[in-house]
């Protein structure tokens, strides 16, 4: 008997050889789109029945050509499961066939499938495909191993223009004053890499690689924005091209830069989409980390153009065969083009974020069975895209890059135009490295979680020996039930650790490949220190001892910045986890006041963060008078040592430091003289742009909106509507957030339901609220009352974000509140965020009282 498809599989027996799609869609006039399409299809049997998707379109006269007869159907909507079922009186045979449907629509408000974007007084129409909403689009088999050749036509006003994945075959000018444009027809892809944008949009000059033009294109008035995204994508498309040794695999270049769009970019195939922000960059207003994350993103997205549409996962399960490898590959080759942007530390910011999410009960593998469309979109998180390329860095660090890439050029060349799963890479892996790597890897991509390697000195024979210990490290500690033990989970760890010798330096390397519970390593000598994840190349934390994080903390200059980073974040999840005490962390922390890296103090700001705004508030207030003296004691010196404003030629580094410990001292320590300045500041830099650095410009304009007036905040909004920088005007926008004063809060929430506001941005102004103290039982209120219009106003993917903010509410009391509600009214795409959510009031529950006393006793000794 053959298998059953699965309830949300199209049947594998009617597979899509070409597509041709017709629409007429001209955004100006109307929000109402038609078209046609005709899908070449081959049929393994006879079917009386063929299913396809299609969701909140008219699809209309259904036929299906075969052998020259014309055979007409009837259409049969099944609504859960996004489908439709073109059913015919009789069988059709086996063999090849063309199925014809007519579709009409509206452009969409919810930014997927084709919707529609203001811009003043223009409209325009934009696709967002990924995950499942070419079904949104045209009716298709909207499944990633159903891949077929795309020939796309679109007839629109004369005035328009239009951009899809090919290029422009021909124009055909129509006598009622509009035009069909036809495009060349595409490589084989799968239904979620189309891509359509119609409208009054405008295009940069081109720069070539080879034969490639890469173009960016834009609403009117932006090109003297388009310099720094030319730039970082030929760069980058260069280099990509020299480590996969296969040219760019289409025939242009197109970057869109897309007013109004739900995720930062989009790796349509010679179409990529983008965010504003993360593709025009105004060189005046934008700051390094800027500059520096819209290149991460073009290198992403480029790096698609080989992982994942040239070779492409078969079903959602394996998205991480796509995203974790486009993220691990976007830093290395910026850091080969931009060595001095120290690209490393910004990947360890996102390695710590999937740590930490990673260390939650309810987690999940970075492979994960996938069966409906929501279930693929919650996967679009921090386990797939940087827990997964962290543990491709490990394996490449393991391999050896030269192995690692010989095994990835064999398996883009076999797969190309195709469709993979996870063993067709490890097979690759495996035949470039001469060993097994399937059983290296699985555990990493197949379990959740990741392990804690408690880090021992002992002695064997009377020599120096270093003893490990592995288990699973959860934030809480699952309760033991009776007759549920389930054995211990278990990861082989290619462990690398840093040495500290007799005479300074980084000490030396040791590796070792952990593969069982508990291991040794035996050393010559006793070492000055011993670092448990040198360069944090391994997806796991270290736990050193009391006694090695004092040896630690006096070997500061010993360690990488990647390290310290690494010894921060690791001993506050140690205390967040009940294995380290906050005095411990305070005490770590008191180390680093002299420290230069932006990044280090970075990391050591979310803890103080934390301890001040949330812990001592809650459970300790009599701490907080000399918490705040500790903090300036410590890190009020180095701040007033940099000042306000850059020397000439200061390199950015400095820069960069100087706005962290503007955060730390204005931000958590709530300086009374840094915040008068930045006030001041502030107002001048609504004046002139030019009057403060921009790397300093957002803690400037944060600080400043703290002590806001109503007359301050009407500024921000006049900023955030004018700015001809994207930069600028989210800037302006989310820092709305930051005001304290309560008819402020109540007007920022107010506005963000606005069409001011851009549908992209309303999630991100509500998050920045709750992380504003003042403002986060204001806007627990009003998302509850505005429920009906926030789920109509904010995508469904973007709705979840609303759902993990709020464990910042803290209280049991919030978390019935957060519990019930979202039962109640349930986001799509947020039921693992929920069990989160509520996974994460439990920990503060179980850490508050614990953490407080030792707090207390700390700040008394």
């Amino acid at each position: 008997m053959a298998p059953r498809t699965p309830r949300y599989r199209l049947d594998p027996g009617v597979q899509p050889r070409r597509v041709h799609v017709h629409v007429e869609v001209d955004p100006q006039r109307s929000s109402a789109f038609r078209g046609e399409v005709a899908l070449e299809i081959e049929l393994d049997k006879s079917h009386r029945s063929i299913r396809l998707h299609a969701v909140d379109l008219r699809v209309s006269r259904p036929r299906i050509e075969i052998a020259g007869q014309v055979r007409r159907g009837r259409v049969k909507k099944i609504p859960a499961t996004g489908m439709i079922a073109v059913e015919f009186d009789k069988p059709v045979p086996a063999g090849a066939a063309v199925l014809r449907l007519g579709f009409a629509g509206k452009l969409r408000k919810d930014l997927c499938g084709l919707y529609g974007v203001s811009v003043g007084d223009r409209r325009y129409a934009f696709t967002q495909l990924e995950a499942a909403d070419a079904r949104k689009f045209f009716p298709c088999f909207d499944e990633p191993a159903l891949k077929a050749r795309f020939t796309i036509s679109v007839t629109t006003s004369a005035a328009n223009k239009v951009i899809s994945n090919g290029q422009v075959r021909r124009t055909e000018r129509r006598a009622d004053g509009r035009k069909t444009v036809h495009f060349a027809q595409t490589p084989p892809l799968s239904t979620y890499l189309i891509a359509l944008a119609v409208g009054d949009l405008q295009a940069s000059k081109p720069v070539s690689l080879g034969p490639t033009q890469i173009r960016i294109w834009h609403t009117p008035g932006k090109r003297a924005q388009t310099s720094f995204g030319l730039e970082a994508a030929r760069e980058c498309l260069q280099r990509l091209e020299h480590y996969f040794g296969l040219p760019y695999p289409y025939s242009k270049l197109d970057l869109v830069a897309v007013p109004d769009f739900e995720f930062g970019a989009m790796e349509n195939a010679g179409a990529i989409f983008f965010r504003e922000t993360l593709l025009l960059i105004d060189a005046r207003s934008a700051t390094l980390n800027e500059k520096k994350r819209a290149a991460e993103v073009i290198c992403h997205e480029l790096a698609h153009m080989w992982y994942g549409d040239l070779v492409t996962m078969a079903w959602w399960d394996d998205l991480w065969l796509n995203e974790a490898f486009a993220t691990w590959m976007a830093f290395a080759i910026l850091d080969d083009w931009k060595p001095e942007w120290k690209m490393w530390l910004d990947f360890q910011h996102g390695t710590a974020s999937a740590l930490e999410l990673d260390a939650l009960r309810h987690t999940h593998p970075i492979y994960c069975r996938v069966r409906t469309p929501e279930e693929a979109d919650e996967n679009f998180d921090r386990i797939t895209y940087e827990k997964g390329a962290a543990v491709v860095r490990m394996i490449e660090r393991y391999l050896g890059a030269a192995t690692f890439r010989r095994g990835v050029r064999a398996y883009i060349r076999k797969h190309r135009e195709g469709n993979t799963v996870a063993a067709d890479l490890w097979d690759a892996l495996s035949n470039a490295s001469g060993e097994e790597v399937g059983p290296l890897v699985r555990p990493w991509i197949e379990q959740e979680g990741y392990p804690v390697v408690e880090i021992r000195r002992s002695k064997s024979a009377g020599r120096p020996v270093i003893e490990f210990h592995q288990r699973r490290f959860l934030e809480q500690p699952a309760r033991k039930r009776a007759g549920s033990q389930k054995p211990p989970t278990r990861w082989p760890i290619p462990w690398v650790g840093r040495i500290g010798g007799g005479r300074g330096g980084r000490g030396r390397l040791e590796r070792r490949l952990l593969s069982g519970a508990r291991d040794r390593i035996p050393l010559k000598h006793i070492p000055r220190f011993i670092y448990g994840n040198a360069d944090e190349g391994g997806f796991f934390r270290p736990l050193h001892d009391a006694d090695e994080i004092r040896r630690l903390s006096r070997s500061l200059g010993s360690l990488k910045a990647v390290e310290r980073m690494g010894l921060i974040d690791h001993q506050w999840a140690l205390v967040r986890a009940g294995q380290a005490s906050v005095g411990s962390m305070l005490d770590l922390a008191g180390s680093f006041a002299r420290e230069s890296d932006a990044d280090v103090l970075a990391t050591l700001r979310k803890p103080l963060s934390f301890i001040t705004n949330s812990l001592i508030p809650d459970a300790a207030p009599d701490c907080g008078a000399p918490m705040q003296s500790w903090l300036l004691d410590h890190f009020e010196g180095p701040f007033a040592e940099l000042g306000w404003k850059p020397a000439a030629h200061e390199p950015d580094e400095v820069r960069l430091t100087r706005a962290v410990l503007l955060g730390i001292v204005g931000g958590i320590a709530k300086s009374p003289h840094a915040l008068e300045i930045s006030h001041r500041q502030c107002d001048r830099y609504l004046t002139n742009r030019r009057s403060v650095d921009a790397n300093l410009a957002d803690a400037v304009v944060s600080l400043g909106a703290r002590g806001g007036d109503a007359a301050l905040h009407r500024r921000f909004v006049d900023a955030a509507m004018t700015s001809a920088s994207a930069q600028e005007k989210r800037r302006f926008l989310l820092a709305l957030g930051d005001f304290r004063d309560e008819k402020l809060i109540d007007r920022t929430l107010t506005f963000a339901l606005t069409d001011a506001v851009a549908t992209q941005d309303v999630a991100f102004l509500f998050m920045r609220l709750f992380a504003n103290p003042t403002a986060r039982e204001r806007t627990w209120e009003f998302i509850q009352r505005r429920w009906d219009r926030i789920r109509k106003r904010v995508p469904p993917h973007m709705c979840s974000y609303l759902v993990e903010m709020t464990p910042a509410l803290l209280t049991n009391e919030y978390k019935r509140e957060v519990a019930k509600f979202f039962r109640a009214n349930p986001v799509p795409t947020g039921e693992r965020a929920l069990r989160q959510t509520l996974e994460r009031f439990d920990w503060y529950r179980g850490f508050r009282d614990s953490a407080a006393k030792d707090l207390v006793e700390w700040m008394e000794t």
